[in-house]
């Protein structure tokens, strides 16, 4: 029994049971665990792979999604406006960490990087509710007044007129809450300045409250309550002083001066509707009101509308301008004016048959755009643009700049002279004393209309005074009578005055006003190249003709240069745009005074009246009259003076806010692979309803 039982034991190969059945060996457990992981991989690696892959994609469209929207959103407001404020010279402040500051301090230290182009301020045509949206007034504003409209007229709307209400787009934190910081002389700073969680927390101990990215913010504001009261719940006027000062404020949206009520009694709080206190010092801060009138263009807990470049470790990368730490960031979304260079302007006109002159100095050049940035760049060339050597003047309408008349070496490409003419164009009354011929320029430039005026009214030379030139009758008179009565001549009788002696001895360059155009004033401002603009001067003087109005002031007609001076009658003048050779009608009187009358005769500037041959006192002479106060009644001109010429090239380079180019790219995060899914947008937005 034994033997057969031991017989009957047998060794177990792992297998138990009928049939040869029998449990797995923890080897074939281990291989089969391993094949089977092995073919999970296979097969689920791409597909969670393929997730993340649909997840960016889905990140990728969502950005691309937003751009459009922000793009579509600016270019209904641009091209709606009716007015676009210049934001070249308006910055906004990014707070940055300070590099020295130690990371994980709150509140983070922090220093202020003031950026241009990051903030857009536009107007948008009057309409009616044009009142601040935040009083929510039951009674509407009529754009046309600025009162309540008290009956039912109708959805009024002004669309050329600039209305009320402004609509601001700018690049600021997510997290705006702020604190009382005067180091960089600003009206306060945020608590927690930019940083992006992202980015910096694999080389930082950041958690996810501390990211506070930069965003694109758009409010819909009005600078004045219901009432026509400035609104100093979002306008600082008591730190800035002014209205365009407190809206230029490059820290507003972290303004931490308390908000000030307005005095109108319709509104009881300095809150505006909506307002948190984000720093919990129980206090409505200018900050404060804006975050609760802006909204957000892009989704706030991905989006960062910044790029700060960085090192290896992440990190972001610092340089050093002006001693002060300044890091390397890019503005994902620039509202910049559009740049136009080398515009030639179109003169405004190169004849002017109706003042027989089918040659003449264009008095203006008009740009293709207005609302011009300054800085700007105006070029009037002298030279030929092929030339060697280019002679040009040249100003950057900086205020308190002047016209510069430069020479250019176009082989070399250098600048070989500059001399400053003195002229300032937005002081054009302050003449220098010292006016090179040649080398002297006067323009005016209109930045708004983009043009460039050459003409100036004839007092310009009279500093602040802007009288007529005035010019007693008697001297008219005086020379008729000579001529006739001395001379004995009846043919070279005329009754002449002068307004521009251009002679080139007794005065080739210089206006002469006064009584006597033989007396020069000695305190005269010279001007070269001067002349007179045609069909800008209005003469008036005595009333020639017989009757109750007789020696009273009167317009005079003028009559074509090509009349006889004996054919014209009372109240009519010619006139000399220009030098007019043989005007002597061949006459050689060898009386001194005789020639002195050809010589007036034939210049620029010279006036003449009726000279029909009569006797002096008769009604063809000028009137020696006075007015009720016994005043003289003079012979009175206006006219406008230009030294510009004919072949002068105009070109401008310049910023247009007539055409804004709008650059988005929205940059949103992956929450898994913290990576950026950037989508970017460039437009080129027309302003339709620009005033220019």
């Amino acid at each position: 029994m034994i033997g057969r039982k031991t017989d009957g034991l047998k060794l177990k190969t792992g297998r138990t049971g009928p049939a040869g059945s029998g449990a797995f060996t923890l080897v074939e457990l281990l291989v089969v665990m391993a094949i089977t992981a092995i073919l999970l991989g296979l097969i689920f690696g791409p597909m969670v792979q393929g997730f993340d892959l649909t997840n960016r994609a889905r990140v990728q469209v969502q950005a691309q999604d937003t751009a459009r929207q922000i793009i579509e959103t600016l270019e209904r407001d641009i091209a709606d406006g009716v007015f676009i404020h210049d934001n070249s010279g308006q910055n906004v402040n990014f707070w940055v960490p300070d590099p020295s500051g130690a990371p994980g301090v709150t509140p983070m230290p922090a220093i202020v990087m003031p950026t241009p182009f990051a903030r857009l301020d536009l107007i948008p045509p009057a309409r009616v509710n044009d009142q601040n949206p935040a009083l929510d007034p039951t009674v509407p504003i009529d754009p046309t007044t600025g009162l309540p409209v008290e009956d039912e007229r109708g959805e009024l709307a002004v669309p050329l007129a600039p209305g009320r209400v402004i609509h601001r787009y700018w690049l600021g934190l997510r997290d705006n809450a702020t604190m009382a910081d005067g180091i960089f002389g600003t009206s306060g700073r945020p608590i927690k300045p930019y940083v992006n969680h992202y980015e910096n927390a694999r080389n930082r101990n950041l958690s996810p409250a501390d990211h506070n990215p930069f965003l694109l913010y758009r409010a819909v504001f009005t600078p004045y309550t219901a009432r026509g009261l400035v609104d100093t719940r979002l306008l600082n006027i008591g730190r800035h002083g002014s209205l365009d000062a407190a809206l230029a404020d490059p820290n507003f949206f972290y303004d931490n001066d308390v908000a000030q009520r307005p005095a109108d009694p319709t509104i009881a709080s300095a809150a505006v509707p909506g307002w948190k206190d984000l720093n919990g010092d129980g206090q409505v801060n200018y900050s404060e009101n804006w975050r609760a009138v802006a909204r957000t263009l892009v989704p706030s807990d991905r989006a960062d509308m910044i790029t700060a470049e960085r090192d290896d470790l992440g990190n972001p990368i610092y340089d050093t301008v002006g001693g002060q730490p300044r890091m390397r960031l890019t503005p994902e979304v620039r509202f910049q004016p559009t740049y136009v260079g080398n515009d030639p302007g179109v003169p405004s006109s190169k004849s002017d048959l109706a003042a027989e002159s089918p040659s003449v100095s264009p008095s203006s050049h008009i740009e293709t755009y207005g609302h011009w940035a300054i800085p700007f760049g105006t070029y009037i060339y002298r030279s030929n643009l092929t030339a060697q050597v280019l002679e040009y003047f040249f100003w950057d309408g900086t205020p308190g700049t002047t016209v510069k008349y430069i020479t250019f070496d176009t082989n070399s490409g250098t600048v070989t002279g500059v001399a400053d003419t003195g002229f300032n164009p937005r002081e054009p009354r302050n003449l220098p004393g010292a006016m090179t011929p040649g080398r002297f320029l006067m323009f005016t430039v209109d930045e708004r209309r983009g043009v460039l005026n050459f003409a100036f009214p004839h007092s310009i030379t009279q500093g602040g005074d802007s009288m007529p030139a005035r010019i007693r009758p008697a001297q008219a008179n005086g020379e008729y009578n000579y001529v006739r009565g001395t001379a004995g001549n009846a043919l070279n009788a005329c009754r002449t005055v002068s307004l521009l002696p251009y002679d080139p001895i007794e005065n080739p360059t210089g206006m002469l006003p006064g009584d006597n155009p033989a007396d020069p004033n000695p305190a005269l401002l010279r001007i070269p190249d001067v002349r007179i603009v045609p069909g800008s001067e209005t003469v008036s003087g005595p009333d020639m003709r017989p009757g109750p109005h007789y020696g009273q002031p009167i317009t005079y007609t003028r009559a074509p240069r090509n009349t006889d001076m004996k054919d014209l009658g009372p109240n009519e003048y010619m006139i000399n745009y220009t030098n007019v050779p043989n005007a002597n009608m061949g006459i050689t009187d060898p009386d001194p005074r005789v020639q002195a009358m050809l010589r007036t005769l034939q210049r620029a500037g010279t006036i003449i009246f009726n000279s029909a041959d009569d006797v002096p006192g008769s009604p063809r002479s000028l009137p020696e009259t006075v007015n009720d106060l016994g005043d003289p009644i003079f012979i009175e001109v206006n006219y406008k003076i230009q030294n510009n010429r004919p072949a002068d090239v105009v070109k401008a380079s310049y910023l247009t806010r007539q055409m804004i180019t709008a650059a988005v790219s929205v940059k949103l995060y992956d929450f898994k692979s913290r990576q950026p899914q950037s989508a970017t947008l460039t437009q080129k937005i027309s302003v339709r309803n620009l005033q220019r």
